[in-house]
C-alpha cells in the first residue's frame, strides 16, 4: 500500500525521522518527500530478494526488518537487525552489479521510504544535506561492520547476546526467537538456555 506524499509531508513524526538523517533545512526534506515513494509492508513480508535487481536506497520509517541469507540446506542466516528510523544499507554496499547481497523481510508492520538509487546520487552532487546524509550513512555503515567482525570473531555467544541487548533492547520482544538465534550463531535451544541463565541472575 502506497501512502499520500502529501499526507506524509504534515506528519511530524516523518519530517522527526528525516532531520535523524541529516535533513536539516526544510527544502531538503520536502525535497526527499516529493522523490521517494512510502511504502508499508505486513509482518513476514519480504521487501527486496537475495540476488534479485534492486536499484532503490531504503529508509526504515517504522517498525522491524532483519537482513538474511539463504544457505545450502535452505535456511535463513539473519546478518542483521533494522530498527525504525534507521537506513539500510546503502545500495552501493548490499548490491553486485546491481542484484541484492542479501534478502530484506520484515519482522512487524513496517513502513519504509524507498528511494530511487539514480536520482538520489544526482542530490548528493546537488544539495548539502543529501551529501551529508550519504556520507553519515556510509561511516555508520562501515564503523557497524568493523565492530560487528571483531565482536563476532573474540566474543561468546552470551557476550554477543548482551551486546544485541544493548544494542535493541526490545528485540527479543519482538522477533522470533529462531531469527536471533540464527543471528547470534548458536541454536534455539541454546539460546533459550542463555535466556534462562540471565533470568536467574
Amino acid at each position: 500500500m502506497d501512502y499520500s506524499v502529501a499526507n506524509l509531508e504534515r506528519s511530524e513524526n516523518m519530517h522527526a525521522a528525516l532531520i535523524g538523517y541529516g535533513f536539516h533545512s526544510s527544502e531538503a526534506r520536502d525535497l526527499f518527500l516529493s522523490k521517494c515513494t512510502i511504502k508499508s509492508y505486513n509482518k513476514n513480508e519480504i521487501i527486496f530478494s537475495e540476488g534479485k535487481n534492486n536499484e532503490n536506497e531504503y529508509c526504515l520509517l517504522e517498525g522491524l526488518v532483519h537482513r538474511f541469507n539463504t544457505n545450502e540446506q535452505g535456511d535463513q542466516v539473519t546478518t542483521g537487525f533494522y530498527i525504525e528510523q534507521s537506513v539500510i544499507t546503502p545500495h552501493f554496499a548490499r548490491t553486485l552489479k546491481g542484484k541484492s547481497l542479501f534478502s530484506l523481510q520484515a519482522l512487524a508492520e513496517t513502513q519504509m521510504a524507498e528511494f530511487p538509487v539514480a536520482i538520489f546520487n544526482e542530490l548528493r552532487y546537488a544539495h548539502k544535506d543529501f551529501q551529508a546524509f550519504g556520507q553519515k550513512v556510509i561511516e555508520a555503515e562501515i564503523s557497524k561492520n568493523i565492530l560487528t567482525d571483531i565482536a563476532y570473531r573474540t566474543s561468546t555467544a552470551k557476550e554477543r547476546l548482551l551486546a544485541l541487548r544493548a544494542s535493541f533492547p526490545t528485540l527479543e520482544n519482538a522477533a522470533p526467537h529462531q531469527i536471533i538465534a540464527s543471528y547470534l550463531g548458536i541454536t534455539k535451544v541454546s539460546f533459550s538456555r542463555l535466556r534462562g541463565e540471565f533470568s536467574r541472575k
